[in-house]
């Protein structure tokens, strides 16, 4: 099956479960150095080790040491849904090899997304949209884990659901880099669902995108999609340079 795509702030193809990936995923979720000069001291330490143990793959070590950094910022709320959101991305890449972590993941997106929402116009770092896009993966992963049809089914019914919703704000705020990346995702959860007309819609959005900013998943993309053009019409001949 193709990669999916985790919605981003500064580079696009960050693909899971490979744990190999997990620095860049540090790296992006939030910048460590933005999270340890405006953190309390006792936080920052916690942290910093944590993510050495996370590295190490030791990560039931890391992730209790997680919970305790982000417990103690109770008191500093746009700081501890920072270090939420951090910790959501890492639980998220996990995922893969610890199936149970994606709840886990879940729960801290959840709780960014309604202190977003609680706050309207409060700056912070991730848009809902995004936060709503990174809660659909953790749906969109865990899905192709499932042995269970039905469970299965309900996962992606929820990524498309949660993907679908954060389309038009990421259209709205002209976020084309995250937009191109959650039609691509939706376009494949329809895939997995069967629908190969309405995944070849969305993966039609997602090569415009990538032509009209010029964004590195381009040769990718139009290759899935031809893929699922040649599924629908095994009989036609499809090219590899329209849309």
């Amino acid at each position: 099956m193709p990669t999916q795509r985790l919605v981003q702030h500064k580079r696009r193809s960050l693909r899971y479960p490979a744990i190999a990936g997990l620095a860049l995923c540090l790296q992006l979720a939030c910048p460590l150095q933005v999270l340890a000069e405006s953190e309390p001291t006792s936080a920052t330490p916690l942290i910093m080790e944590a993510e050495e143990y996370a590295l190490e793959g030791n990560y039931d070590a890391a992730l209790p040491l997680y919970e305790k950094a982000i417990a103690g910022l109770e008191g500093q709320p746009h700081r501890q849904n920072q270090l939420r959101y951090r910790y959501g991305i890492i639980l998220n890449a996990l995922g893969g090899q610890r199936p149970d972590l994606y709840p886990l993941a879940r729960g801290q997106f959840d709780a960014v997304l309604r202190y977003i929402e609680s706050s309207p116009g409060l700056p912070f770092e991730q848009s809902a949209a995004r936060v709503r896009s990174a809660i659909a993966h953790t749906y969109h992963q865990q899905s192709a884990l499932q042995t269970s049809p039905n469970k299965r089914a309900v996962m992606l019914r929820n990524a498309y659901q949660l993907y679908a919703s954060a389309i038009d704000q990421l259209r709205r705020e002209e976020d084309w880099q995250n937009l191109a990346i959650t039609s691509f995702n939706i376009g494949q959860v329809c895939e997995w669902q069967g629908n190969l007309e309405e995944a070849i819609q969305w993966l039609e959005q997602a090569v415009a995108l990538d032509r009209r900013h010029g964004f590195a998943d381009l040769e990718e993309d139009l290759a899935y999609l031809t893929a699922l053009r040649e599924q629908v019409n095994p009989e036609q001949p499809v090219g590899n340079t329209a849309i």
